[in-house]
């Protein structure tokens, strides 16, 4: 049960970051074709970030614990996603910049969770960038990419974010069901700040 409330509270998460501040996930790449937006990154982090906030408080309702570890690895997931899809070349294509933001994703949860789990890290990173990638699929299929209004841009977002956010909640939820009360303990006894 716990394993379903994390990959709900992610997806939930993701999903209302999808409407509200176009994050997680993208169909797209990048201002430039080969170089870097250095603004549009820095941008993208800081709304990555507030997104990161309102998962990782999801997840933690969703788990009933306190762990500013889980807040952190949330903030530098999102926004280090959220930063690469605005600011880096659209060269580099969303295939690169889903496995990149994956790795990062993976490895701060990892960090949050106080595992070395290299089988279920690399794993995460999968499930982030598949997820992604399923997203942009699906927005595709329903049509709603490349739409020009407010709308379908957000109705857009929504659903990669939402459909990413089911993937790595459902590839975390692995880690939580392995040994979960001795995880459970350890990120209560996180101190609050």
């Amino acid at each position: 049960m716990r394993s379903l409330r994390w990959t709900l509270a992610t997806a939930g998460g993701f999903a209302l970051g999808g409407v509200a501040l176009h994050s997680p996930g993208a169909s797209a790449v990048g201002e430039s074709y080969f170089e870097w937006g250095v603004s549009a990154a820095a941008f993208g982090a800081i709304l990555g970030s507030l997104v990161g906030i309102i998962t990782a408080l999801l997840q933690m309702l969703a788990l009933r614990v306190r762990s500013w570890r889980l807040v952190a690895a949330s903030v530098v997931a999102v926004a280090v996603a959220h930063a690469l899809a605005d600011g880096a070349p659209a060269a580099w294509g969303v295939g690169v910049v889903a496995g990149i933001s994956g790795l990062f994703a993976a490895a701060a949860l990892a960090w949050a969770l106080r595992t070395r789990a290299w089988r279920w890290i690399i794993a995460s990173a999968l499930a982030w960038w598949a997820g992604w990638s399923l997203g942009i699929a699906v927005a595709v299929g329903l049509g709603l990419s490349g739409g020009t209004t407010p709308a379908a841009w957000a109705t857009e977002h929504a659903v990669i974010a939402g459909i990413l956010g089911l993937a790595w909640g459902a590839g975390g939820s692995v880690l939580l069901r392995q040994s979960s009360g001795e995880r459970r303990t350890r990120l209560r006894r996180i101190p609050d700040l």
